[in-house]
């Protein structure tokens, strides 16, 4: 989908997490994995629904509703809707959010099954929150220590919830999504499936995105960014699928093809506007389309078509030892436009990518409730987003990478207590990185790698009292990479914390119907730019709710970061700007299901 949005979970049945290089089966994948949304889909199970209702701080509420009917033995329907409402934390920052999913199931025979669905999606963030300014220390009201920056600039607590948008900022979105997929059952063994996809959205950007201090003016200097997209997504997939045995062992095999067509056209046009003080910010409006307003006026049109085949098999080798495989070939043809508006030139240009990626792992069951888990990825990754490359990007060859984990998963204490444990190492090769002789050219050859740790423990201690804790180590480096500013190997890749962990218990009374919760989550340091020298300080939150329930549902009192703790958690434009969390909220909600 070329980028992610705040969905609303309600929406959805599950989210899986693909791990190795997605694109073996899905295409499109990152090199650790991909996530998959899986919106609700009808079952033939009953007739069930469920409703919820919430309001809290900033003005929120939400709603949302969902049903399944079987109409008959062969036709299930199923159909829901959510809508959320909030005025924001930060001054004039409301937005709305809407989702609609529809789907059907037609068993047509008894071997021949087909389900559409049609989802929508929308959100509307109106002069979206872009951050919080670094500033001098001898300007700022209330300076903070929560960012370690050189230069004496600081985070101001006083400027919590200002906001330095153009008073008619927009970020908005809409998209459809239609899928078909049919099953016919070829044996008792073989499946024959086919899925369609059609996806389109169109999304706008128009804000005053990165603001910097201006230690001679002590103003902030503004940009201003206006980005929209057209995009549609067509693909069919078909497959053939096998479940039986071969030789005494069991299979899962799966092989097919796929071809997805991809138009994009986007608007981008990049300027200043102008300049306002960190405490009583004049903040004006979106200026219009003009050379004069934007230097950078380019409309962008992209087209890509991928043929692809795929194979992937699971053979239980004996009833303890599971062991997989996977292959994906793909041929990616690039065309792509670019107008530039304020020199009225154009350039088109195009390219064609050949792509594998392939994995392999193991699980061996050690004991009956107790795993041990191994798999190996590798995969190839554009150097950019191909629908946003330019003529330079786009003559650039694949990156390419490859990872490893291994672990352990186990439960026992007659199931009372379930544990996950892995290490982890990502490697990518080929990444683009600037020439260590001339820094002005960017050339291929840099390299960066994760290595990391994992573990989850999940415990009854009784039958009320449920405790439960994660952690997460990573250690994130360029191990080959130049700037303009110098070597930056061993740097951490901005926005990546090394240990972030949590702590959950709930406790639920037998005398009244109540259960009382509370959490605590840590996330450590990270840097907001590639030179490691902005620090944004760890932080930890804590959480609490009360369950009670009341007729067929539960009535729920949520407190969020209850010590109303003053802390950063992204940095995503101007690496002098960070996003300030949320401070004390509560929500009231009720959520039951019939």
């Amino acid at each position: 989908m070329l980028v992610s949005r705040n969905y609303d979970s309600f929406s959805f049945d599950r989210v899986e997490i693909l791990k190795g290089p997605a694109s073996v089966i899905y295409g499109n994948g990152a090199l650790a994995g991909t996530i998959n949304l899986v919106t609700k889909q009808p079952s033939f199970e009953r007739n069930f629904g469920q409703a919820i209702g919430s309001i809290g701080s900033f003005d929120t509420y939400r709603v949302g509703a969902d049903y399944n009917v079987v109409v008959n033995p062969n036709l299930a329907l199923r159909a829901s809707g959510v809508y959320s409402q909030s005025g924001g934390y930060v001054d004039d920052t409301s937005s709305t959010q809407g989702a609609f999913t529809l789907g059907a199931t037609v068993k047509l025979t008894d071997r021949l099954t087909n389900t559409t669905s049609v989802d929508y999606f929308h959100d509307d963030y109106e002069t979206p929150y872009q951050g919080a300014p670094l500033i001098a220390r001898s300007a700022a009201i209330s300076p903070s220590s929560i960012v370690s920056a050189p230069g004496g600039l600081v985070i101001d607590e006083a400027l919590r919830n200002r906001n330095y948008n153009v008073n008619n900022g927009e970020m908005s979105s809409t998209a459809w999504w239609v899928r078909n997929r049919t099953d016919y059952e070829l044996t008792n063994d073989w499946t024959v499936r086919n899925d369609f996809n059609y996806y389109t959205a169109t999304r706008v950007w128009a804000n005053a995105e990165d603001f910097t201090y201006n230690t001679a003016t002590g103003l902030l200097d503004r940009s201003t960014t206006y980005i929209s997209h057209d995009q549609q997504v067509w693909s069919d997939r078909v497959a053939a699928l096998y479940d039986g045995t071969v030789w005494g062992m069991r299979h899962r095999f799966t092989a097919g093809a796929e071809y997805v067509n991809t138009s994009f056209y986007s608007q981008r046009r990049f300027g200043t506007t102008t300049s306002v003080n960190p405490y009583f910010p004049d903040r004006g409006y979106f200026p219009t389309d003009t050379a004069a307003n934007f230097p950078t006026r380019q409309d962008y049109d992209s087209q890509v078509n991928t043929y692809a085949a795929f194979a992937e098999d699971a053979v239980n080798l004996t009833d303890k030892w599971l062991v997989t495989g996977g292959l994906r070939y793909e041929n990616i043809q690039l065309d792509r436009q670019i107008i530039n508006l304020n020199t009225n030139s154009f350039s088109s240009f195009g390219n064609t990518f050949d792509a594998v990626s392939w994995r392999v792992g193991t699980v061996y069951n050690i004991l009956p409730e107790t795993a041990l888990f191994l798999q190996y990825n590798q995969a190839t990754v554009p150097v950019s987003s191909l629908l946003l490359s330019n003529l330079a990007n786009s003559q650039f060859e694949l990156s390419y990478g490859n990872s490893v984990e291994a672990g352990i998963k186990s439960a026992f204490w007659d199931n009372r207590v379930v544990a996950t444990a892995s290490v982890y190492q990502i490697d990518q090769y080929n990444i683009l990185t600037r020439d260590p002789v001339n820094p002005s050219l960017t050339v291929q050859g840099g390299s960066q790698r994760s290595r990391g740790a994992e573990a989850e423990v999940s415990v009854a201690l009784t039958s009320q009292w449920l405790v439960s804790g994660n952690v997460s180590y990573i250690n994130a480096e360029y191990t080959e990479l130049y700037s303009t500013s110098g070597d930056l190997s061993g740097n951490r890749p901005p926005n990546v914390p090394e240990l972030t962990y949590m702590f959950l218990t709930s406790y639920k009374f037998d005398q009244i119907p109540l259960t009382v919760s509370g959490s605590m989550q840590y996330v450590s340091s990270f840097f907001t730019n590639t030179t490691n020298t902005i620090e944004v300080e760890g932080h930890t939150v804590f959480d609490a709710w009360l369950d009670y329930e009341v007729g067929k549902g539960t009535l729920r009192l949520r407190g969020k970061n209850l010590t109303n703790a003053f802390y950063a958690d992204w940095s995503g434009y101007s690496a002098t700007q960070v996003f300030i969390a949320p401070g004390r909220s509560f929500e009231l909600s009720y959520a039951v299901k019939f």
